[in-house]
């Protein structure tokens, strides 16, 4: 029969193990976080997947996330997501192909969550 020592070696071995999988899965699928949008924002020019946005003050209109390699290209026509103004995070996970153009409603504060290729 194992020891208490011997069960609780294996179980910290485990942990350890874990951490590296999930050290492993970060480097091959990098996450990166915007600063705070208050106003019209340029996130990047490229491929990748929006993870998640999030409404840190909920502002008086909505606002929107477009797929667009350039600020003045941010139109209806190619809004990802909208921005509600609800405070809270919420989840996208939608793929853009142009870039990521932040645009928050009146009074908004907007951060997103995305992934790049």
């Amino acid at each position: 029969m194992a020891s208490l020592d011997d069960i609780l070696t294996t179980q910290k071995n485990g942990v350890v193990a874990l951490g590296a999988i999930q050290k492993t899965l970060n480097a091959n699928i990098a996450t990166y976080t915007t600063p705070v949008a208050t106003a019209t924002t340029f996130v990047i020019a490229g491929t990748g997947r929006l993870a998640r946005i999030s409404i840190l003050v909920a502002g008086s209109t909505t606002g929107f996330v477009h797929n667009s390699a350039t600020p003045s290209g941010a139109t209806s026509s190619n809004a990802l997501v909208a921005c509600p103004n609800t405070i809270g995070v919420y989840e996208a996970n939608v793929v853009f192909n142009s870039g990521l153009v932040i645009v928050p409603g009146t009074g908004q504060s907007v951060s997103i969550t995305y992934t790049l290729g």
